[in-house]
């Protein structure tokens, strides 16, 4: 349904008025919900034979969203770049995000709207596991790793996230630049690398401003903890990770900053957004509290399931530690970046929306186990190399005695 949100954006951003691009947004969407209802009634026991096409479901929706954007046509509160079929409050919500909408203005002007879409996200799929490969080869890691790195984006909820019509491919994308701008630094190149770290931070803040601070700032906070362990050491203070440091520290501050003077909507307004339901429901008076209550239920469930199929536990603790054996301060870099995931899903306990809220955290295993994989066999090389060394000759190749004395 956020879908709608962005599409009615990109119109506006083109041009098109707020009630024609409200109205084209439900085309799209409505258009969907038949498709989708025709689907699972050609799949459904009692329905394949007699279904209506997804016309009934169609209908609904048109009924609904126009009602509603009839209804907010003439209201003064709706302004900018927010769309009629929902609520204000919620509406304002993704009115501050232009990345995304901008990002598929050329797609659906080549491709049209439903085809542009889909070849947006597969561009910024493709690009995304791209930034993987060079991440492991910045790190050094050989070829076949780096591209079992790529295969892992593709395989994992990260690439089918990044498929669907939203921002989190994009976001991903973006985000995964400043990372490789961040192991740039890390390896020595810190004019380069801060310069593309800033870059592609502020790229995706234009995305997703709360999750980009959320990255930032689990990076920064990582960082200090790995500059304040080599203190307490006495040992000399790493120049590429204090760099590092300055550059997510600085800019988490600026965008915190660029939040609070542009009065974008707040953890507040996000809060009675969720718990409202999208403001269809009163507003909840002790928000704190209720927050807290549906987030002790929401991690009982997901632990319960998680503990039923382990792989996501697996995948995150495998990464973790591939990922921070190979290069610390690189791991507890990545390991920031999934501990923002999981503060983003904890901000967002709802079970409807399935792992797209988290997906940040699932660049921990894309990432983290290859290099698990490429320590492996660098260990095992090593160990055969030694091996050899203190082995003799095979007997076959010795020189005989007379020759080898001769020689």
């Amino acid at each position: 349904m956020d879908t709608r949100q962005y599409v009615a954006h990109s119109y506006m951003l083109q041009g098109v008025g707020r009630e024609e691009a409200s109205r084209r947004a439900m085309d799209y969407f409505c258009d969907s919900a038949r498709i989708r209802s025709a689907q699972q009634a050609s799949a459904d026991l009692a329905h394949y034979r007699n279904n209506d096409s997804g016309k009934a479901a169609d209908q609904e929706c048109r009924k609904v969203m126009g009602g509603r954007i009839a209804n907010n046509a003439e209201r003064t509160d709706v302004t900018g770049y927010m769309a009629l079929f929902s609520d204000p409050r919620v509406s304002v919500i993704f009115a501050t995000r232009p990345g995304y909408p901008l990002y598929v203005i050329p797609f659906t002007h080549v491709f049209g709207l439903v085809v542009g879409l889909w070849a947006a996200s597969l561009v910024a799929t493709v690009l995304a596991s791209g930034f993987v490969v060079l991440i492991l080869r910045t790190l050094g890691a050989s070829v076949p790793v780096a591209l079992l790195g790529q295969v892992l984006y593709y395989a994992l909820p990260t690439g089918k996230e990044a498929m669907l019509p939203l921002c989190e491919g994009l976001h991903l994308c973006v985000l995964l630049a400043a990372v490789l701008g961040c192991v740039r630094m890390l390896r020595g190149r810190i004019p380069s690398g801060a310069a593309l770290s800033l870059s592609a931070f502020a790229g995706a803040a234009c995305v997703k401003y709360a999750q980009t601070l959320l990255a930032v700032a689990g990076i920064a906070a990582m960082t200090a903890l790995v500059v304040l362990v080599r203190r307490l050491r006495r040992r000399e203070f790493s120049r590429p990770e204090l760099a590092v440091l300055a550059v997510t520290a600085g800019f988490a501050s600026a965008l915190q900053l660029v939040i609070s003077a542009f009065g974008l909507p707040s953890t507040q307004a996000s809060l009675q957004d969720l718990l409202t339901v999208h403001y269809t429901q009163s507003l909840v008076p002790d928000l704190w509290y209720e927050f807290l209550r549906l987030n002790v239920a929401f991690w009982r469930e997901w632990l319960r399931d998680a503990l039923v199929q382990p792989l996501v536990l697996l995948l995150l603790a495998g990464g973790a530690w591939g990922a921070v054996r190979y290069h610390r301060a690189f791991g507890c870099l990545i390991v920031g970046i999934a501990a923002a995931g999981i503060v983003n899903q904890a901000g967002h306990p709802e079970t409807a929306v399935g792992p797209r809220l988290m997906v940040m955290a699932m660049l921990l295993p894309v990432c983290g186990i290859p290099l698990l994989v490429e320590s492996h066999v660098r260990r095992h090389g090593a160990r055969g190399r030694d091996d050899d060394a203190v082995l003799p000759s095979r007997p076959g190749r010795q020189l005989p005695a007379p020759e080898a004395a001769s020689r």
